[in-house]
């Protein structure tokens, strides 16, 4: 029989772990080794892919490689997502995404064979944005406080054009009429484009979309900002109120943000490098000013920090749609 002593044991189990570890340690060592991909959810025109094509240059001269962007739309985000869960945790493919997709697509679609949250190493919020309420030109409201007036009057009547069923487009005006005490008619829309093309001809009467998108539309008069879902007034709209000035509760948690994941897998190397080469992209002023014209604040928050906020938004949308008694 062949004994081994306990200091010889510890030796060799130690080894065998960092023999383990080696592996992920030598891939993070390597990385980046090709072009990375970066998948989004949404075609192209909307916030995600207009924060993305921003980034984009300026992350790829800090990483030294190619940066690819790919638009795999469908299912409210949930087909990219897939395809990114599925891919190889190399950290050449990686998920950009929205609160929509991200925090919300479990309630929306309750039979995902994955799960968001649970099943991505989440490296980043990138960006975010607060949300404005717009109305048609038409409509007989300018102000948050007519605005209710009105909808309490035609109770049912003006018509919420949503850019998808369960997004948090959906999710903020569920929440807006249960603390105002209103009832819209939300209709579903294919996108916010066919849903800002409805409103434009006042087919419908109101939607909600982020600041930086809503600007023209606002300065141009073709539409009207009524109320801008955020803690303060934007710059950009310094004249429209924010909810926090009424008093409307959770309203201003719900913003527009963007976020960057990994395949489950990944070495947490990568995930950090990946988070610390966007925050470095934000010194560069082009890169933020750029931003600040579309209406984006930079963030680059740490993996743990962006997990938490995930999860703090999955469950708030949770207690609204409970609120609302809503079914998908």
């Amino acid at each position: 029989m062949i004994s081994i002593s306990r200091r010889q044991f510890l030796g060799s189990a130690a080894a065998g772990a960092a023999t383990f570890a080696m592996p992920g340690l030598a891939l993070a060592q390597k990385w980046p080794a090709g072009p990375i991909n970066l998948v989004l959810g949404f075609p192209a025109g909307g916030g995600l892919d207009a924060y993305v094509r921003l980034l984009s240059p300026f992350l790829s001269e800090k990483l030294g490689e190619q940066i690819l962007v790919e638009n795999r739309t469908g299912a409210n985000g949930n087909i990219a997502t897939e395809n990114v869960i599925r891919a190889k945790p190399d950290g050449h493919t990686l998920l950009f995404s929205t609160a929509s997709a991200m925090a919300a697509a479990s309630y929306a679609f309750p039979d995902l064979s994955f799960n968001p949250i649970e099943d991505l190493n989440h490296i980043t919020l990138a960006t975010q944005s607060s949300y404005v309420l717009l109305g048609s030109k038409e409509l007989k409201a300018n102000t948050w406080p007519e605005f209710v007036e009105l909808a309490k009057s035609e109770p049912g009547k003006l018509v919420h054009a949503c850019a998808g069923v369960g997004s948090v487009n959906h999710l903020l005006g569920e929440l807006l009429s249960i603390r105002a005490g209103i009832k819209l008619n939300t209709v579903q829309y294919k996108g916010g484009a066919p849903a800002m093309t409805d409103l434009l001809a006042n087919q419908a009467q109101l939607t909600f979309i982020s600041v930086g998108q809503a600007e023209p539309y606002v300065k141009s008069g073709q539409l009207k900002a009524i109320l801008n879902c955020a803690p303060a007034r934007a710059k950009q709209l310094p004249d429209v109120a924010a909810s926090t000035e009424f008093g409307i509760a959770d309203v201003d948690q719900m913003s527009f943000w963007v976020s960057a994941s990994a395949p489950k897998n990944t070495p947490a190397e990568i995930v950090n490098r990946i988070q610390q080469a966007i925050v470095d992209c934000y010194k560069n002023k082009d890169l933020t000013d750029r931003m600040a014209t579309a209406g984006l604040e930079p963030v680059g928050s740490t993996p743990a920090e962006f997990t938490a906020k995930l999860k703090a938004d999955h469950d708030l949308y949770g207690r609204i749609i409970k609120a609302a008694s809503l079914t998908f």
